[in-house]
């Protein structure tokens, strides 16, 4: 009777544990996995297939019903704005502060910095138009 008892408390106890696994918060997909391959080797190839990630992550967290992990939407802004659509990386700035206020100062100065890039990217080209 005692060893049934006790293998009765056992499966209690594992049951209670298993109700006690932690669910995540966010999506974060292959992240870890292209992340190291674009940092790797730095290519055309590598960049798109992170910042295809960085979507799917997006969309998968949307699906799933939860949070875009914290910089994603900065990461792929950045990312775009590096290969130039300028206002894609705004649009993805603009949610990473909504989704995340406390991120309003850093995405702010990142901004900023692309504006200034292009409004001196753009006086640049307007005096070599000139020479």
């Amino acid at each position: 009777m005692m060893k049934k008892n006790l293998i009765v408390f056992f499966v209690v106890i594992a049951f209670a544990c298993a109700g006690c696994v932690p669910t995540t918060l966010y999506n974060w997909g292959n992240y870890s996995n292209t992340l190291y391959h674009f940092r790797k080797d730095a290519n055309d190839d590598t960049r798109d297939k992170h910042m295809a990630e960085l979507e799917a992550i997006i969309t998968g967290s949307t699906e799933h019903n939860k949070r875009v992990p914290p910089g994603v939407f900065c990461e792929l802004g950045y990312m775009h704005a590096k290969k130039g659509n300028k206002n894609k990386a705004m649009e993805l700035f603009a949610l990473e502060k909504t989704t995340y206020p406390e991120s309003a100062h850093f995405v702010n100065r990142l901004m900023e910095s692309i504006k200034t890039v292009e409004e001196t990217g753009n006086k640049t080209v307007e005096k070599e138009r000139k020479s």
